[in-house]
């Protein structure tokens, strides 16, 4: 009823996402969202996601993964994050993180990290918000330095999603090499980080899990320290003060992600408001016979539909290897703001039955939500790259 495809392929993702979710992220979605440790990462879900394959669906066929479209799979995250965003996250960090690999690193490092991303074996982290770096990305204090056949690297990362468990880290920090003069962004790089050696962490290295997170609860976020951590020189991705541009390229895929996370949050509130104006009955009748909550369904409804326009254009712009970065900031910026006007509207309309957790699952959309406004670039952001880009 309140879902359209504009490719035949679409209804077979979403008919796949939901017989997974279903089966194992519907039991388990209270749970996890409520756990009373917030350290224990959701390892089960994340094999389970794997071996179904919804980890590296979007990853190459030759590495492991299911070379889907980016209109496949972004209809793959709509359709898991109208069951339970935060358990999403489980797939979509992976994606994120493992893309600059396939897209920039070697053949070398293709094949070894890669596969065992694809397939869950390892969990992957993309590495790049610092205390005093977020939307100021180049602002980078983490640095390598060159020793001989190893970079020594040190410093601090924070609000990384995965970094407290993560097997492999695609790390930005400052190191331009020879780069002493020119712009600031030629001096960020990218280094791949192999975590763990015989089970534990490698020297100097650091993690901790935040906790008391507002939203997305199943997906861990971590906080990370690098002193005197050595890493050998060949895990350099993409050529030296590549790392700017690798991770701007990584978040224009990331934020149609992020649009369509938004998406399947408006898409569940609507329906669980259309639901809930049916059923509840006031003044001898269903809410749903009344103007003020029609219109409310009517705007939620229009909203939904136009930000799924914009985010698939982004995504069909993106198959066809045509530049999509303004598109894709048009998408992620609307697509959260009105996620998180239809989960408003979704509380007005179940009013108490809403707010109180144990009735619905509104007052858990509305804490999740949240992070769609912030996340790989603030809505403040989106609006600076749309404005820059119309205004060169």
């Amino acid at each position: 009823m309140i879902r359209y495809n504009v490719d035949e392929s679409q209804q077979a993702m979403r008919d796949r996402v939901a017989e997974f979710a279903k089966k194992h992220i519907e039991p388990v979605s209270k749970e996890l969202d409520h756990r009373d440790d917030p350290d224990r990462f959701a390892m089960d879900l994340y094999k389970k996601l794997g071996k179904a394959g919804f980890i590296g669906m979007r990853m190459p066929k030759e590495y492991g993964g299911g070379g889907v479209s980016a209109l496949d799979h972004t209809t793959m995250i709509e359709e898991f994050c109208f069951y339970d965003p935060a358990i999403c996250l489980l797939s979509a960090v992976a994606e994120l993180a493992t893309y600059p690999i396939y897209a920039f690193g070697s053949d070398e490092q293709k094949k070894k990290f890669v596969p065992k991303c694809a397939s869950g074996e390892w969990i992957p982290a993309f590495v790049l918000t610092e205390p005093e770096a977020g939307s100021d990305a180049v602002n980078q204090k983490t640095t390598a330095v060159l020793d001989g056949d190893e970079f020594v690297i040190n410093g601090e990362k924070i609000f990384i999603m995965h970094g407290d468990v993560a097997d492999v880290f695609v790390l930005f920090l400052k190191y331009g090499g020879d780069q002493d003069e020119g712009k600031a962004s030629r001096k960020i790089s990218a280094i791949l980080v192999e975590t763990k050696q015989d089970g534990k962490y490698i020297p100097g290295l650091k993690t901790a899990t935040l906790k008391k997170k507002m939203g997305m609860r199943a997906a861990t976020t971590g906080r990370i320290w690098f002193d005197n951590v050595r890493v050998p020189k060949e895990n350099l991705l993409g050529g030296v003060g590549k790392g700017f541009k690798i991770a701007m390229n990584t978040l224009d895929g990331a934020r149609v992600g992020v649009a369509a996370q938004g998406l399947g949050i408006a898409m569940r509130a609507l329906h669980e408001s259309i639901e809930y104006a049916k059923k509840r009955i006031c003044f001898g009748q269903p809410i749903g016979k009344f103007q003020a909550i029609q219109w409310m369904i009517a705007d939620m409804s229009t909203q939904l539909e136009a930000a799924r326009m914009l985010t698939y254009k982004a995504a069909m712009l993106e198959d066809k290897g045509e530049k999509f970065s303004l598109e894709a900031s048009h998408a992620k910026l609307y697509c959260s703001e009105i996620a998180k006007f239809c989960v408003d509207r979704a509380m007005q309309i179940h009013a108490g039955y809403g707010y109180i957790g144990e009735f619905s699952m509104i007052e858990k959309l509305y804490r999740d939500q949240r992070i769609m406004e912030i996340y790989e670039g603030t809505s403040e952001v989106q609006r600076l790259v749309i404005a820059s880009a119309l205004l060169r």
